[in-house]
């Protein structure tokens, strides 16, 4: 089974039919009624920019139905927004698959809370903020992590990048790379500096 896997990974590769999406801007939490909007860019072999896409934003909960959203266009290329109100605080959690319009490529990121209006939650670890990070950002694509917590249902990593598990990276090495990453194959996902520290948090601190 992994034989032919890895097999329709590469013949994905060949064809040029895989993407990575970006989320721009994530909540650590969402509050109840509020409105929210996503932005997230998606990337061609991780580094082309896709524009003339459509693009969907699913948003599931444990007590209803799927709500499908279309995002639309921004001015800048490859980059899209969707506009949604988050549930109830009764649904608990919220669950977000962002189709990227481009064959199958979607990312589904991290449960995440859904609070009572006027209501909040203690903040992440920087760890945990990175480790929801890492798969917002769509690293996870490149990149295969075993130290990822309960991730996600993606698609499988397709290892263009290195593995990034269990190697307790040094965090200023991670944060330089992440910030300048001077490569042919990594792209520069303009982090900013709280996102790449927590994202290094992340990668320097191993399993829990």
């Amino acid at each position: 089974m992994l034989k032919l896997s890895s097999i329709l990974i590469a013949g994905l590769v060949a064809m040029g039919g895989w993407a990575v999406v970006t989320v721009k801007d994530l909540p650590e939490y969402f509050v109840a009624g509020q409105q929210y909007t996503i932005e997230f860019q998606v990337r061609q072999h991780g580094r082309t920019l896709l524009s003339g896409l459509r693009p969907e934003l699913v948003i599931a909960t444990p007590a209803a139905r799927e709500i499908i959203i279309p995002a639309v266009a921004r001015s800048a290329p490859g980059t899209y927004a969707v506009t949604f109100t988050a549930p109830a605080a009764g649904a608990g959690v919220v669950r977000l698959t962002i189709r990227s319009g481009f064959g199958n490529n979607e990312l589904r990121l991290y449960p995440q809370t859904v609070v009572a209006a006027g209501g909040s939650q203690p903040a992440l670890s920087a760890r945990d903020r990175g480790q929801l990070l890492f798969v917002a950002k769509g690293c996870n694509t490149c990149h295969s992590n075993i130290d990822l917590v309960n991730r996600p249902d993606n698609q499988a990593a397709l290892t263009v990048g290195p593995e990034l598990g269990g190697r307790h990276l040094a965090r200023e090495y991670v944060i330089q790379k992440l910030k300048n990453p001077a490569s042919q194959i990594m792209p520069d996902l303009g982090l900013s500096d709280a996102e790449a520290s927590a994202i290094a948090a992340f990668l320097s601190g191993g399993g829990r």
